[in-house]
Protein backbone atom coordinates (compact mmCIF):
# COMPACT_ATOMS: atom_id res chain seq x y z
CA UNK A 1 0.00 0.00 0.00
CA UNK A 2 1.19 3.37 -0.79
CA UNK A 3 2.30 5.45 2.17
CA UNK A 4 -0.42 5.79 1.95
CA UNK A 5 9.81 19.40 -0.16
CA UNK A 6 7.66 24.03 -0.09
CA UNK A 7 6.69 27.23 -0.26
CA UNK A 8 4.42 29.24 2.00
CA UNK A 9 5.51 31.75 2.55
CA UNK A 10 9.33 31.77 2.37
CA UNK A 11 10.11 33.18 5.54
CA UNK A 12 8.08 30.27 7.18
CA UNK A 13 10.71 27.74 5.31
CA UNK A 14 13.52 28.71 6.06
CA UNK A 15 12.67 29.18 10.05
CA UNK A 16 11.76 25.33 9.83
CA UNK A 17 14.77 24.89 7.66
CA UNK A 18 16.85 26.74 10.45
CA UNK A 19 15.03 23.84 13.05
CA UNK A 20 16.14 21.37 11.68
CA UNK A 21 19.80 22.06 11.92
CA UNK A 22 20.06 21.68 15.60
CA UNK A 23 21.36 18.89 17.31
CA UNK A 24 19.98 16.13 19.37
CA UNK A 25 18.37 18.48 22.39
CA UNK A 26 18.43 17.46 26.40
CA UNK A 27 14.92 18.39 27.61
CA UNK A 28 14.29 18.50 31.06
CA UNK A 29 10.46 17.87 31.85
CA UNK A 30 8.94 17.63 34.96
CA UNK A 31 8.54 14.25 36.71
CA UNK A 32 5.19 12.50 35.51
CA UNK A 33 4.62 15.28 33.12
CA UNK A 34 2.07 13.81 30.08
CA UNK A 35 2.82 15.46 26.96
CA UNK A 36 -0.82 17.49 26.19
CA UNK A 37 -1.53 16.28 22.72
CA UNK A 38 -3.60 18.98 20.74
CA UNK A 39 -4.80 16.85 17.85
CA UNK A 40 -3.07 13.02 18.16
CA UNK A 41 -5.35 10.40 19.75
CA UNK A 42 -2.95 7.49 18.47
CA UNK A 43 -0.50 7.91 21.00
CA UNK A 44 0.55 9.79 24.25
CA UNK A 45 4.25 10.88 25.93
CA UNK A 46 5.24 10.93 29.68
CA UNK A 47 7.73 11.86 31.75
CA UNK A 48 9.62 10.50 34.44
CA UNK A 49 12.82 10.65 36.53
CA UNK A 50 14.36 7.63 34.74
CA UNK A 51 12.48 7.19 31.32
CA UNK A 52 10.31 8.71 28.92
CA UNK A 53 7.49 6.67 28.27
CA UNK A 54 5.80 6.74 24.76
CA UNK A 55 2.53 4.51 24.64
CA UNK A 56 0.68 3.62 20.88
CA UNK A 57 -2.72 2.54 21.46
CA UNK A 58 -4.81 0.28 19.31
CA UNK A 59 -7.39 2.57 16.77
CA UNK A 60 -9.45 -0.46 16.37
CA UNK A 61 -9.73 -1.43 20.31
CA UNK A 62 -10.42 1.79 22.35
CA UNK A 63 -8.77 1.70 25.43
CA UNK A 64 -5.96 -1.41 24.20
CA UNK A 65 -2.22 -0.35 24.49
CA UNK A 66 -1.06 -1.14 21.02
CA UNK A 67 2.74 -1.28 22.09
CA UNK A 68 4.85 0.81 24.74
CA UNK A 69 8.24 2.01 24.43
CA UNK A 70 10.29 3.24 27.21
CA UNK A 71 13.19 5.57 26.25
CA UNK A 72 16.59 5.96 28.31
CA UNK A 73 20.06 7.97 27.45
CA UNK A 74 21.32 5.69 29.83
CA UNK A 75 21.35 2.02 29.00
CA UNK A 76 22.15 1.03 32.69
CA UNK A 77 18.49 2.24 33.54
CA UNK A 78 16.06 -0.79 34.49
CA UNK A 79 12.97 -0.06 32.94
CA UNK A 80 8.86 -2.41 33.66
CA UNK A 81 8.48 -5.10 31.60
CA UNK A 82 5.52 -4.26 29.92
CA UNK A 83 7.19 -2.47 26.68
CA UNK A 84 10.84 -2.15 25.45
CA UNK A 85 13.43 -0.52 26.16
CA UNK A 86 14.80 2.07 23.72
CA UNK A 87 17.81 4.10 23.98
CA UNK A 88 17.99 7.26 22.12
CA UNK A 89 18.74 9.15 20.62
CA UNK A 90 18.37 6.23 17.98
CA UNK A 91 21.46 6.59 15.49
CA UNK A 92 20.19 3.75 13.14
CA UNK A 93 17.06 3.29 11.63
CA UNK A 94 14.68 1.14 9.12
CA UNK A 95 11.61 3.20 7.63
CA UNK A 96 8.87 1.12 6.01
CA UNK A 97 6.63 3.61 4.88
CA UNK A 98 7.33 6.97 3.04
CA UNK A 99 5.57 9.21 5.49
CA UNK A 100 7.83 7.48 8.39
CA UNK A 101 10.72 9.67 5.88
CA UNK A 102 8.65 13.18 5.82
CA UNK A 103 8.83 13.18 9.82
CA UNK A 104 12.43 11.97 9.83
CA UNK A 105 13.44 14.47 7.52
CA UNK A 106 11.41 17.12 9.34
CA UNK A 107 13.54 16.83 12.44
CA UNK A 108 17.09 16.42 10.95
CA UNK A 109 17.81 13.10 11.23
CA UNK A 110 17.54 11.66 7.77
CA UNK A 111 21.14 10.30 7.71
CA UNK A 112 19.94 8.36 10.43
CA UNK A 113 17.99 5.93 8.34
CA UNK A 114 19.90 3.07 6.89
CA UNK A 115 17.12 1.35 5.03
CA UNK A 116 14.16 2.10 3.22
CA UNK A 117 11.28 0.05 1.28
CA UNK A 118 10.70 0.43 -2.18
CA UNK A 119 12.84 2.93 -2.86
CA UNK A 120 11.45 4.37 -6.46
CA UNK A 121 8.59 5.77 -4.71
CA UNK A 122 11.28 7.31 -2.32
CA UNK A 123 10.78 11.67 -2.95
CA UNK A 124 13.57 12.37 -0.43
CA UNK A 125 17.03 13.28 -2.70
CA UNK A 126 19.08 12.39 0.17
CA UNK A 127 18.06 8.98 0.36
CA UNK A 128 18.05 8.65 -3.36
CA UNK A 129 21.59 9.54 -3.17
CA UNK A 130 22.50 7.55 -0.42
CA UNK A 131 20.29 4.18 -2.12
CA UNK A 132 23.03 4.90 -4.96
CA UNK A 133 25.90 4.64 -3.26
CA UNK A 134 25.15 1.72 -0.94
CA UNK A 135 24.74 3.25 1.89
CA UNK A 136 20.88 3.02 2.30
CA UNK A 137 19.86 -0.38 1.69
CA UNK A 138 16.32 -1.12 -0.25
CA UNK A 139 14.43 -3.93 1.09
CA UNK A 140 12.10 -4.72 -1.28
CA UNK A 141 8.51 -4.61 0.00
CA UNK A 142 6.59 -2.98 2.78
CA UNK A 143 4.81 -6.70 2.89
CA UNK A 144 7.45 -8.72 1.75
CA UNK A 145 10.57 -7.71 3.22
CA UNK A 146 14.18 -9.18 2.76
CA UNK A 147 14.67 -9.91 6.19
CA UNK A 148 17.98 -11.40 5.67
CA UNK A 149 19.58 -7.96 4.31
CA UNK A 150 17.71 -6.37 7.44
CA UNK A 151 19.57 -8.90 10.06
CA UNK A 152 22.75 -8.05 8.14
CA UNK A 153 22.39 -4.58 8.26
CA UNK A 154 20.92 -4.77 12.12
CA UNK A 155 19.46 -0.92 12.61
CA UNK A 156 18.75 0.09 15.83
CA UNK A 157 14.97 0.13 15.43
CA UNK A 158 12.47 -0.11 12.55
CA UNK A 159 9.52 2.45 12.19
CA UNK A 160 6.58 0.58 10.49
CA UNK A 161 3.32 1.27 10.39
CA UNK A 162 0.53 -1.70 11.37
CA UNK A 163 -2.71 -2.83 10.97
CA UNK A 164 -6.02 -4.77 12.48
CA UNK A 165 -4.25 -7.94 11.37
CA UNK A 166 -1.59 -10.01 12.28
CA UNK A 167 0.32 -10.90 8.98
CA UNK A 168 3.16 -13.37 7.95
CA UNK A 169 5.41 -10.05 7.59
CA UNK A 170 4.79 -8.79 10.71
CA UNK A 171 5.60 -11.67 12.62
CA UNK A 172 8.85 -12.64 10.95
CA UNK A 173 10.02 -9.14 11.73
CA UNK A 174 9.29 -9.60 15.30
CA UNK A 175 11.24 -13.22 15.42
CA UNK A 176 14.40 -10.75 14.23
CA UNK A 177 15.00 -9.43 17.77
CA UNK A 178 15.24 -6.11 16.54
CA UNK A 179 13.63 -3.32 17.96
CA UNK A 180 9.95 -2.25 16.34
CA UNK A 181 8.30 1.06 16.71
CA UNK A 182 5.04 1.37 15.68
CA UNK A 183 3.74 4.47 13.96
CA UNK A 184 -0.01 4.65 13.47
CA UNK A 185 -0.52 8.15 11.96
CA UNK A 186 -2.34 7.32 9.24
CA UNK A 187 -5.64 6.22 11.62
CA UNK A 188 -5.83 9.85 13.45
CA UNK A 189 -9.06 11.52 12.59
CA UNK A 190 -7.73 14.83 11.75
CA UNK A 191 -4.87 16.41 9.04
CA UNK A 192 -3.28 18.14 12.49
CA UNK A 193 -3.64 14.73 14.24
CA UNK A 194 -1.60 13.36 11.87
CA UNK A 195 0.82 15.30 11.67
CA UNK A 196 1.29 15.83 15.32
CA UNK A 197 3.15 12.17 14.86
CA UNK A 198 6.32 14.40 14.49
CA UNK A 199 6.04 14.54 18.00
CA UNK A 200 6.39 10.69 18.24
CA UNK A 201 9.40 10.82 15.95
CA UNK A 202 11.40 13.58 17.75
CA UNK A 203 10.88 11.20 20.85
CA UNK A 204 12.91 8.72 20.09
CA UNK A 205 15.52 11.42 18.01
CA UNK A 206 15.55 13.47 21.54
CA UNK A 207 14.16 16.09 19.93
CA UNK A 208 11.04 16.52 21.55
CA UNK A 209 11.54 20.07 21.82
CA UNK A 210 12.54 20.97 17.71
CA UNK A 211 9.07 18.46 17.27
CA UNK A 212 6.71 20.67 19.41
CA UNK A 213 8.47 24.15 17.91
CA UNK A 214 7.77 22.20 13.64
CA UNK A 215 4.39 21.64 14.58
CA UNK A 216 3.05 24.45 16.47
CA UNK A 217 4.47 26.43 13.44
CA UNK A 218 2.23 24.24 11.40
CA UNK A 219 -0.55 24.91 13.53
CA UNK A 220 -0.54 28.38 13.55
CA UNK A 221 -0.04 28.41 9.44
CA UNK A 222 -2.83 25.88 8.87
CA UNK A 223 -5.69 28.36 11.46
CA UNK A 224 -4.13 31.25 9.50
CA UNK A 225 -4.98 30.20 5.72
CA UNK A 226 -8.51 28.48 6.98
CA UNK A 227 -9.47 31.81 8.45
CA UNK A 228 -8.48 33.06 4.64
CA UNK A 229 -11.18 30.80 3.18
CA UNK A 230 -13.68 31.68 5.06
CA UNK A 231 -13.28 34.97 3.47
CA UNK A 232 -14.30 33.58 0.22
CA UNK A 233 -17.39 35.04 -1.72
CA UNK A 234 -17.84 31.89 -3.58
CA UNK A 235 -18.30 28.43 -3.16
CA UNK A 236 -16.92 26.32 -6.16
CA UNK A 237 -18.12 22.53 -6.13
CA UNK A 238 -15.31 19.75 -6.33
CA UNK A 239 -14.90 16.11 -7.51
CA UNK A 240 -12.22 13.94 -6.62
CA UNK A 241 -10.27 10.87 -8.05
CA UNK A 242 -10.62 8.81 -11.44
CA UNK A 243 -11.84 5.49 -12.50
CA UNK A 244 -9.71 2.47 -11.78
CA UNK A 245 -10.60 -0.80 -13.38
CA UNK A 246 -14.26 0.24 -12.83
CA UNK A 247 -14.24 1.41 -9.68
CA UNK A 248 -14.05 5.67 -8.62
CA UNK A 249 -13.41 6.17 -5.18
CA UNK A 250 -14.48 9.15 -3.79
CA UNK A 251 -13.10 11.19 -0.65
CA UNK A 252 -15.99 10.54 2.92
CA UNK A 253 -16.59 13.30 4.11
CA UNK A 254 -14.78 12.90 7.26
CA UNK A 255 -11.64 12.24 5.43
CA UNK A 256 -8.42 14.05 5.07
CA UNK A 257 -9.88 14.81 1.53
CA UNK A 258 -13.19 15.79 3.11
CA UNK A 259 -11.27 17.97 5.57
CA UNK A 260 -9.46 20.19 3.20
CA UNK A 261 -12.50 20.42 0.94
CA UNK A 262 -14.40 22.01 4.00
CA UNK A 263 -11.53 23.98 5.46
CA UNK A 264 -10.71 25.36 1.86
CA UNK A 265 -14.39 26.61 1.51
CA UNK A 266 -15.63 24.36 -1.04
CA UNK A 267 -18.79 22.42 -1.74
CA UNK A 268 -18.56 18.91 -1.68
CA UNK A 269 -21.53 16.43 -2.16
CA UNK A 270 -20.50 14.30 0.78
CA UNK A 271 -19.25 16.54 3.02
CA UNK A 272 -22.16 15.41 5.48
CA UNK A 273 -21.02 11.23 5.16
CA UNK A 274 -19.19 10.54 8.35
CA UNK A 275 -17.26 7.77 7.07
CA UNK A 276 -13.57 8.52 6.99
CA UNK A 277 -12.80 5.88 4.10
CA UNK A 278 -13.36 5.94 0.27
CA UNK A 279 -16.96 5.97 -1.11
CA UNK A 280 -16.71 3.59 -3.91
CA UNK A 281 -18.59 4.44 -7.22
CA UNK A 282 -18.48 4.23 -10.89
CA UNK A 283 -17.64 6.60 -13.61
CA UNK A 284 -21.63 6.83 -14.47
CA UNK A 285 -22.79 7.44 -10.98
CA UNK A 286 -19.92 10.23 -10.85
CA UNK A 287 -21.33 11.78 -14.26
CA UNK A 288 -24.58 11.88 -12.71
CA UNK A 289 -23.47 13.48 -9.74
CA UNK A 290 -20.78 15.46 -10.09
CA UNK A 291 -20.91 16.47 -14.20
CA UNK A 292 -21.02 20.19 -13.24
CA UNK A 293 -18.23 20.56 -10.45
CA UNK A 294 -16.57 23.50 -10.78
CA UNK A 295 -12.84 21.73 -10.12
CA UNK A 296 -11.50 18.20 -10.53
CA UNK A 297 -8.73 17.37 -8.33
CA UNK A 298 -6.64 14.03 -7.77
CA UNK A 299 -6.29 12.40 -11.07
CA UNK A 300 -3.13 10.24 -12.08
CA UNK A 301 -2.74 12.48 -15.55
CA UNK A 302 -0.08 15.03 -16.41
CA UNK A 303 -2.21 16.32 -19.46
CA UNK A 304 -5.98 17.27 -20.26
CA UNK A 305 -4.62 14.96 -23.43
CA UNK A 306 -3.53 11.82 -21.67
CA UNK A 307 -6.78 12.14 -19.10
CA UNK A 308 -9.25 12.64 -22.27
CA UNK A 309 -7.56 9.68 -24.19
CA UNK A 310 -7.97 7.12 -20.67
CA UNK A 311 -11.59 7.47 -20.84
CA UNK A 312 -13.82 9.33 -23.49
CA UNK A 313 -16.36 10.16 -20.49
CA UNK A 314 -14.03 12.47 -18.76
CA UNK A 315 -14.51 15.21 -21.89
CA UNK A 316 -18.32 15.64 -20.56
CA UNK A 317 -17.22 16.84 -16.77
CA UNK A 318 -17.18 20.40 -17.10
CA UNK A 319 -14.08 20.91 -14.95
CA UNK A 320 -12.15 19.05 -17.60
CA UNK A 321 -13.93 21.24 -20.55
CA UNK A 322 -12.84 24.57 -18.34
CA UNK A 323 -9.52 23.01 -17.68
CA UNK A 324 -9.82 23.14 -14.51
CA UNK A 325 -7.91 19.72 -13.39
CA UNK A 326 -5.11 18.94 -11.10
CA UNK A 327 -3.33 16.40 -10.10
CA UNK A 328 -0.70 15.81 -6.83
CA UNK A 329 2.34 15.55 -8.85
CA UNK A 330 3.93 18.85 -8.74
CA UNK A 331 6.93 17.63 -6.74
CA UNK A 332 7.25 14.05 -8.48
CA UNK A 333 11.04 13.08 -9.05
CA UNK A 334 11.53 10.55 -12.25
CA UNK A 335 11.34 7.33 -10.39
CA UNK A 336 7.87 8.25 -9.75
CA UNK A 337 8.70 9.39 -5.52
CA UNK A 338 5.99 11.63 -4.79
CA UNK A 339 6.21 14.54 -1.97
CA UNK A 340 2.94 14.70 -1.28
CA UNK A 341 3.38 11.18 0.54
CA UNK A 342 6.26 12.64 2.67
CA UNK A 343 6.19 16.43 3.42
CA UNK A 344 2.94 16.46 2.58
CA UNK A 345 1.62 14.61 5.80
CA UNK A 346 4.29 16.53 7.90
CA UNK A 347 2.57 19.78 6.50
CA UNK A 348 -1.04 20.28 6.39
CA UNK A 349 -1.07 24.01 5.78
CA UNK A 350 0.44 23.61 2.50
CA UNK A 351 -2.12 20.81 1.55
CA UNK A 352 -4.88 23.14 2.50
CA UNK A 353 -2.77 26.55 0.62
CA UNK A 354 -2.82 24.31 -2.49
CA UNK A 355 -6.82 23.61 -2.06
CA UNK A 356 -7.38 27.19 -1.64
CA UNK A 357 -4.95 28.15 -4.27
CA UNK A 358 -6.99 26.24 -6.85
CA UNK A 359 -10.37 27.39 -5.39
CA UNK A 360 -9.68 31.02 -4.17
CA UNK A 361 -6.33 31.86 -6.13
CA UNK A 362 -7.39 35.91 -5.40
CA UNK A 363 -7.09 34.76 -1.63
CA UNK A 364 -3.93 34.24 -1.89
CA UNK A 365 -1.81 35.94 -5.14
CA UNK A 366 1.48 35.31 -4.15
CA UNK A 367 1.43 31.33 -3.33
CA UNK A 368 2.78 29.07 -5.78
CA UNK A 369 1.12 25.05 -5.37
CA UNK A 370 3.35 23.41 -3.23
CA UNK A 371 2.12 19.89 -4.27
CA UNK A 372 -1.13 20.04 -6.82
CA UNK A 373 -0.31 21.54 -10.29
CA UNK A 374 -3.03 22.39 -13.14
CA UNK A 375 -3.08 19.11 -15.76
CA UNK A 376 -1.64 21.07 -18.63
Amino acid sequence: MKGINKILPIIFILCLCACKGKQSQNVNFPVGHTDNLSFAKGFSITHSNKYTTVTVYNPWKKGIVYDRYYLVKNPKISTPGDGHKVIIPLKTVMANSDTHIGFINAIGEIDKVIGICNANYIYNSTIQEKVKQGKVKDLGEAFNLNIEKLLMMHPQAIFTTAYNAEDENSRRMRQTGLTIIYNIEWQEKSLLGRAEWIKFMGAFFDKELLADSIFNKVVSKYNEVKAIAQKAKNYPSVMSGQDFRGTWSLPGGNSYTGQLFHDAHINYLYASDTSKVSIPSNVEEVLVNFHNADIWIGTDAHSSFDLGTTNPKYKLFKAYRNKQVYNINKRVNPKGGNDYWESGVVRPDLLLSDMIKIAHPELLPMYQMTYMERLK
